[in-house]
């Protein structure tokens, strides 16, 4: 069954002239013809009583007419819909983001959010394995991550910035007065460090391994607002991505020294995928505002 059979359809209906339908179709009346026949053909039922050049519906046909009408208007909905959505009016936007990015995420929305106030949004914050998984299952349109753990053919990235990894300390705490830090001088502190899976932790967990540093952290957090949060509660050093405290006041970030690899920040997505001009739109803005 075609969308173009149930208008032939319902003009023929509305008219019951195969003729008259057939000119406001802009169809010959032959080809309405075989149409309409063939909707019935499909359907296992007769639709028109044909009576020389005059027909008319039969019990079954009007039965059938205010579904055929109904699918007509809601195909008609959504294509207005998908205009919309391709005009920046309307539609959805589902975004995955580690926790360590929700500030540029944040920044974004600020600017994006009232020029385009119809766009609704669907934001999910998981590691980046998580993200990754939600990718692949088209469950998302993009992720805001750092860099990939590993090689992912299927996946296209689109560079933001780097960020270096620090140990981020309040304002007064001991370690705030260094510019520069050891891993070996974080043991006389109680730490805390992202939970596994997520990219930091990674790092982290390589960067201990490489230098022989056995360093024992207080806690393993997954939600990164609470461990920056804790950092002022309970006095620990937690080791992060810098980008997690811009535009935080009454912290520091304090570089690790043996940390010579940067974090890169990127935008990824399914490759090939299409991208809705909403998705371009913010894409753009996310570059504009990167920190």
């Amino acid at each position: 069954m075609e969308l173009r059979q149930l208008n032939y359809f319902v003009k023929a209906a509305e008219t019951e002239n195969f003729s008259i339908a057939a000119q406001e179709c802009f169809v010959v009346q032959s080809t309405l013809s075989q149409q309409i026949k063939q909707l019935e053909d499909d359907l296992g039922v007769q639709l028109f009583e044909r009576i020389g050049k005059k027909v008319s519906l039969t019990e079954a046909g009007r039965q059938f007419l205010p579904f055929a009408r109904q699918t007509l208007e809601y195909a008609e909905q959504g294509r207005q819909q998908l205009q919309d959505m391709e005009g920046l009016k309307t539609g959805k936007l589902r975004i995955g983001a580690t926790y360590g990015l929700s500030v540029l995420l944040t920044k974004t929305m600020q600017h994006f959010c009232p020029q385009y106030p119809d766009i609704q949004f669907d934001v999910r914050f998981e590691r980046a394995d998580e993200l990754i998984a939600l990718l692949h299952n088209r469950e998302i349109d993009f992720a805001l991550t750092y860099n990939l753990l590993e090689n992912e053919p299927l996946l296209e990235e689109i560079p933001l910035f780097e960020s270096r990894l620090c140990a981020v300390v309040a304002e007064e705490h001991p370690l705030a007065k260094f510019e520069e830090v050891k891993l070996s001088q974080l043991k006389a502190f109680l730490t805390a460090v992202p939970a596994k899976g997520m990219n930091a932790r990674t790092m982290i967990d390589g960067l201990l391994r490489d230098h022989s540093v056995d360093l024992k952290p207080l806690m393993e957090i997954n939600e990164i607002y609470t461990m920056i949060h804790m950092v002022k509660s309970c006095h620990l050093v937690a080791i992060l991505s810098e980008s997690v405290i811009y535009e935080e006041e009454g912290y520091k970030a304090i570089p690790i020294k043996e940390a010579k690899e940067t974090m890169h920040a990127s935008l990824v997505y399914v490759k090939g995928m299409y991208q809705r001009n909403a998705v371009k739109e913010f894409f753009k803005r996310m570059q504009i505002g990167k920190i």
